[in-house]
């Protein structure tokens, strides 16, 4: 009767041993089969390696668009050189706006204002032509809005004026700008509009106009006839010297002529504008045109300041050698062409 207890409690052992031996056997067959699944999940992704060149990354960037392009506009400002040391300038605007010319005789470190509307009724200046620190001349628009010559012979202590001498004179008058007025009168303007008109102070026969879309013209011929157009990227004013014109452009400018030249410039660049007189040529054919322009940068002025932003609000003029520019609340000088400012 002993025995069989005992018999029932190695077979209780035997069973309880086989059920742990099964369970080890299953738990160690669900682990092998989680670790191999786990090695193919990770064998179907591509093994990250370092590379030695850097990766672009997969965000878009914005590209960089271009500037848009700057016309001139008819200027605000003008200026007008007698010497290294000497020059007067104005401001101007639409008919009636007050003729304040000033004076400066220390390199543009100070300037005297004079009251020309209120001695000659003049207004709207649309042009000076100083011949000295006391001679200036100066075209602008009457009472009624019409062209207006003037001139002081005592540096703006009095101005009178002067109606025979606007037969002569070249301007532009702003209520027609497709019109141009030069040494044998109204004629028609090279373009649709004249922003800018620069007559030769060595020649009475010679001008340069600069047109609404940024074209140059010039005439050595009181415009009986003009040149072909020199085109520069950006030009925004004109002025005349002894040799020929000098235009400022905004921007790295690269003038399109027959003949050009450039250098980088991030600012406003100083554009050389050079006449080729054709009068050879006219002797065999008429109807060669007056003259030919070629162009190069020579200088620059960097400033951060915004194309449409100097448009109209700059001025330059050039006297014995200097270059002057009127710009902002700065009068600066140059004596190599643009290279470097005073």
């Amino acid at each position: 009767m002993t025995q069989h207890p005992r018999r029932r409690r190695i077979i209780a052992y035997s069973a309880i041993g086989l059920f742990l031996l099964i369970d080890a056997v299953l738990i160690t067959s669900a682990l092998t089969s989680t670790s191999v699944d786990a090695a193919a999940d990770a064998s179907s992704e591509p093994a990250a390696t370092a590379s030695a060149f850097p990766v672009p990354s997969a965000t878009p960037t914005a590209s960089p668009t271009a500037a848009p392009a700057v016309m001139p506009l008819p200027a605000t400002r003008l200026l007008s050189a007698v010497s290294a040391t000497a020059a007067w300038r104005a401001s101007t605007g639409t008919c009636r706006a007050p003729a304040s010319p000033e004076l400066s005789t220390d390199s543009g470190s100070s300037w005297t204002a004079t009251d020309a509307t209120g001695r000659s009724g003049v207004t709207a200046l649309q042009s000076i032509a100083a011949q000295s620190e006391s001679v200036a001349e100066f075209i602008g628009l009457d009472e009624d809005c019409a062209p207006q010559f003037v001139k002081t012979f005592v540096a703006g202590d009095n101005y009178s004026s002067y109606p025979d001498e606007l037969d002569d004179a070249w301007y532009v008058d702003p209520a027609d700008r497709a019109a141009v007025h030069g040494p044998d009168g109204l004629v028609s303007a090279p373009c649709d509009a004249v922003v800018a008109l620069a007559a030769s102070p060595a020649d009475a026969d010679s001008a340069a106009v600069l047109c609404a879309d940024a074209r140059i013209f010039a005439t050595t011929d009181a415009a009986a006839s003009w040149s072909a157009p020199l085109t520069v990227p950006g030009v925004l004013i004109l002025t005349a010297t002894d040799l020929g014109y000098i235009a400022l452009a905004a921007g790295d400018s690269a003038a399109s002529s027959a003949e050009t030249d450039s250098v980088a410039c991030l600012g406003l660049s100083v554009v050389d504008v050079s006449v080729i007189d054709s009068a050879a040529d006219r002797v065999t054919d008429p109807a060669a045109e007056t003259a030919a322009l070629s162009a190069s940068t020579t200088g620059c002025y960097a400033t951060d300041e915004a194309p449409a932003e100097l448009a109209a609000n700059i001025a330059v003029a050039s006297a014995d050698d200097t270059l002057w520019l009127w710009i902002g609340d700065l009068t600066l000088r140059s004596t190599d062409a643009g290279q470097s400012w005073l």
